[in-house]
């Protein structure tokens, strides 16, 4: 079967997208990628693939955008015209678009991915061709529940949790986080007991122009530190977690999951329907997760938690034990078994 996995740029739309290329090419199937300039960052060992320009939605730009779809939906009706794609799947991004209504036009099977609780644009625009709706949350009507395909190496990464030494933070603020949390957390840990504070040991990403001023202010506080600007092996940095401090975006709460590590997030307040917020309260019912507002008073509100958190280590094992529940083993699989009873269905 040829498959065509269409995925915006973003890492959290393209990593469930790379497990998901992984997992089907094992299986014998001829898969290939089609995502945007972002996107090729996460799938260099990804062949083969389309890489187109990056679209940035704007009205401003509207007559230009449109000349771009134009192109696109004909590049690629000229290419697929002699060798159609079995079935193309949409992860979400405004470049999926175009691929899918090709390909439906063509006789391809179209498959919509929805990660977030909140579906995006992108997929709302797509639900009326596609052939097959899989979502990671409940959202009715015909919509699917599965979960998000993971990378291999988060479930491999996975360890019994244990919590009685040191409590191990890891921060992973994210493109739209690493700068905020870099004063955030070192004024919540600042609040807390001197004594409690030996007891926090921090791992985080953080960008190259605010290392030096991190590592002081952690210094500062007595609270040992190891700070990067990019963490190869995230696998294995949540595996070695106790805690975990995030935003809320859908991939990154699949691997807590995969994991089983317990989180505090901090949803991107300005995310596209406030989706982020959604995302965290689904977790946050399976008492997995603590939430946070970005707003003023937030590192007093976060220095409340880690307290609690060191006072009363059984919050943590419940919550890990909570999240780890939430994962399905088998999830990337069971993708790619509904994709080929999609391909066989007339």
């Amino acid at each position: 079967m040829k498959i065509v996995i269409c995925s915006g740029g973003t890492g959290g739309h393209m990593f469930p997208a790379c497990a998901l290329f992984m997992s089907a090419q094992k299986r014998g199937h001829s898969v290939g990628m089609v995502t945007d300039g972002r996107g090729e960052i996460f799938c260099a060992d990804i062949s083969p693939k389309i890489v187109l320009n990056t679209v940035r939605f704007s009205y401003k730009k509207i007559f230009g955008i449109i000349i771009g779809f134009a192109s696109t939906f004909l590049k690629f009706f000229r290419l697929w015209r002699q060798e159609t794609p079995d079935v193309i799947v949409g992860f979400g991004g405004i470049l999926t678009i175009i691929p899918p209504l090709v390909g439906k036009i063509l006789g391809s099977k179209v498959i919509i991915y929805e990660q977030n609780a909140i579906v995006g644009r992108a997929n709302k625009f797509l639900e009326k061709f596609a052939n097959l709706k899989l979502s990671t949350f409940e959202l009715g009507n015909d919509w699917i529940k599965i979960s998000a395909p993971v990378r291999e190496e988060f479930s491999k990464c996975a360890r019994p949790y244990k919590c009685d030494g040191k409590i191990n933070i890891l921060i992973l603020g994210g493109s739209q986080g690493a700068a905020s949390f870099a004063k955030i957390i070192p004024q919540a840990l600042s609040l807390i007991d001197p004594r409690e504070r030996k007891n926090i040991e921090i791992i985080q990403q953080v960008g190259s122009s605010s290392v030096e001023k991190l590592r002081v202010s952690y210094e500062n506080i007595g609270v040992k530190s190891t700070l990067e600007k990019f963490i190869k092996n995230v696998a294995e940095a949540m595996a070695n977690a106790q805690l975990v401090i995030c935003r809320s975006g859908a991939s990154t709460l699949s691997e807590l999951a995969a994991t089983g590590r317990p989180a505090i997030l901090i949803p991107y307040c300005n995310s596209s329907k406030d989706h982020q917020l959604h995302n965290a309260n689904y977790y946050k019912s399976k008492k997995a997760v603590w939430i946070l507002e970005e707003k003023i008073g937030i590192d007093q509100e976060l220095a409340k938690i880690i307290q609690q958190i060191l006072r009363d280590r059984e919050l943590l094992k419940s919550a890990a034990y909570n999240m780890m529940k939430s994962f399905a083993g088998r999830a990337v699989e069971d993708f790619v078994e509904l994709i080929e009873r999609a391909h066989l269905e007339r």
